[in-house]
């Protein structure tokens, strides 16, 4: 077996497993959908993420709940600029019987990560594959 052979295959198994993780990402993001509820949130902090010379903000919100429950989450996406403002409101959404678990009611807050997986993996499959079936040049 050739080294292109071999780096077809690990790019075509890279790109499946990114998208096996997209799928799984994408349904466990559906069913929260699905069984959350929406309420009206307050930024009150904004944690800072030093990783070499970028600088990533994590809004850190608090939402009252239906049952008039106080809970305080920070958000997994985060972002190097214009995360909101300390004060601004934002719609959130949270699992009724889990109210920690939430996260801010926006697309890249939901589905970011899923859709990252999928482009990746699908950008991975087709190099892998595109080399075996000799689509693509080495």
């Amino acid at each position: 077996m050739n080294w292109v052979a071999v780096l077809s295959s690990i790019f075509a198994l890279v790109g499946g497993a990114m998208l096996v993780a997209a799928g799984r990402q994408f349904t466990r993001r559906r069913a929260f959908v699905g069984h959350s509820a929406i309420a009206s949130g307050t930024i009150v902090a904004l944690t800072e993420n030093r990783e070499r010379d970028e600088v990533s903000y994590f809004p850190k919100v608090k939402f009252q709940t239906a049952s008039r429950h106080e809970v305080t989450f920070q958000s997994e996406m985060g972002s190097s600029s214009d995360a909101g403002q300390i004060g601004d409101t934002v719609a959130v959404r949270y699992r009724t019987d889990q109210p920690h678990v939430a996260e801010i009611d926006s697309f890249m807050a939901l589905w970011g990560l899923t859709l990252l997986f999928g482009v990746l993996g699908v950008v991975f499959m087709f190099v892998g594959l595109g080399i075996v079936v000799g689509l693509l040049p080495v």
